[in-house]
């Protein structure tokens, strides 16, 4: 209590929390587990989760990454197989115990403490599992990976002709792991993705197509690959299809996606980490006097982008309140709507080289003598 007479101080913390990029990005990994009880499970480390588990579509994933090299946290969200004597009841069975296991994704922040970045259920391709990664994708704002039937491009087109994605990585192509066995291609090129992303606190601003893949010795389903011309890989990438092409090394060909908005993968990540980023440093400036923040929040937010500018993330961004939608009655009820205008940092995906054939240079031969 304060004293009646005399000088009293008071101190109040009228800085907010300041916009620190979060660079973790948990794998998370849905599969069968013969071990394993049905549920979710964290690892600091590849190492770590391959000691815990049994057979199954989890143990050979995990084996995927491994080859990788990478080292990442993962998150695993494991079922049991059906043991239903009738095949398509045990199908069917399968498939429910996959979708309530990515379904149970979303609650990882709160039972295991990690938020998945990326997502994957290796060996599950199915409509529904595509569309329920989907869905969890956009909740949790992460990267997923779908891997179509097809062995050539005509089959992969049609595969994905009726999809919609943002964030989803498509590929069709087996590949032959470091130690031969053949396996789906989502787990190493996920593993690319996360590995660039890590390399630098703004990481995330790259792409992982053009990229050497780790992991891998050989391709089973060849993709052509011309420069210049109207090529297999262009037509897969331009419809949403990451490609793997022998080009100086085995390279992921991609990041296109399948959607009516934005068709880069490297736009979607790049916002949707600027919301989280937003999200996590504005949440303490709720329930606070609007005076006493209001002008923090503005500031901070600038002073965020002018580090994205500098860091190449972004071109440039105007940040405003406007008048015409913040009226006295939405201020009078604590609402504030601040309008942020930002361009992202282009990636460079065509270089068109005009070569002219002249004769207006021939004098220089006689000048020469």
């Amino acid at each position: 209590m304060a004293s009646k007479f005399g000088v009293n101080v008071e101190l109040y913390n009228g800085s907010l929390k300041p916009y620190d990029i979060e660079n973790s990005r948990p794998i998370a990994i849905v599969g069968d587990d013969d071990t394993l009880d049905a549920g979710l499970y964290i690892y600091s480390t590849i190492e770590d989760a391959l000691k815990d588990v049994g057979a199954g579509s989890i143990k050979n994933a995990l084996d995927d990454f491994n080859a990788t090299g990478i080292h990442t946290q993962i998150i695993l969200s494991t079922f049991k197989l059906s043991t239903n004597e009738n095949e398509e009841t045990k199908k069917s069975e399968d498939l429910t115990s996959v979708l309530n296991a990515i379904d149970a994704l979303k609650k990882a922040e709160v039972e295991v403490m990690a938020k998945p970045k990326f997502i994957l259920a290796p060996e599950y391709n199915d409509a529904g599992v595509y569309e329920k990664l989907k869905q969890l994708g956009e909740y949790l704002r992460a990267v997923y990976a779908i891997e179509v039937n097809a062995t050539n491009e005509t089959e992969a087109l049609k595969e994905v002709k009726d999809l919609q994605t943002k964030t989803a990585i498509i590929s069709f192509q087996k590949v032959i792991r470091i130690d031969k066995v053949v396996r789906p291609a989502s787990a190493f090129l996920i593993a690319l993705y996360a590995k660039v992303m890590s390399e630098t606190e703004y990481g995330f601003s790259q792409t992982y197509s053009n990229r050497v893949i780790g992991g891998i010795t050989g391709v089973e389903q060849k993709v052509e690959f011309i420069q210049g011309v109207d090529c297999e890989a262009d037509r897969l990438r331009g419809d949403g299809v990451t490609c793997i092409i022998a080009d100086d090394g085995l390279r992921a060909w991609g990041g296109e996606t399948r959607d009516e908005d934005f068709s880069s993968l490297h736009t979607y990540v790049i916002f949707y980490t600027a919301i989280d980023t937003i999200f996590k440093a504005q949440k303490s400036a709720i329930d606070k006097r609007m005076r006493d923040v209001l002008k923090n929040v503005v500031d901070s937010l600038e002073a965020f982008y002018r580090r994205l500018v500098a860091n190449n993330v972004v071109v440039g961004f105007n940040v405003t309140i406007p008048t015409d939608i913040n009226d006295n009655q939405t201020i009078s009820e604590g609402k504030i709507y601040i309008k942020h205008e930002v361009q992202e940092m282009p990636l460079l995906k065509n270089i068109t080289n005009r070569i002219y054939r002249v004769d207006a240079y021939s004098q220089v031969l006689i000048e020469e003598l």
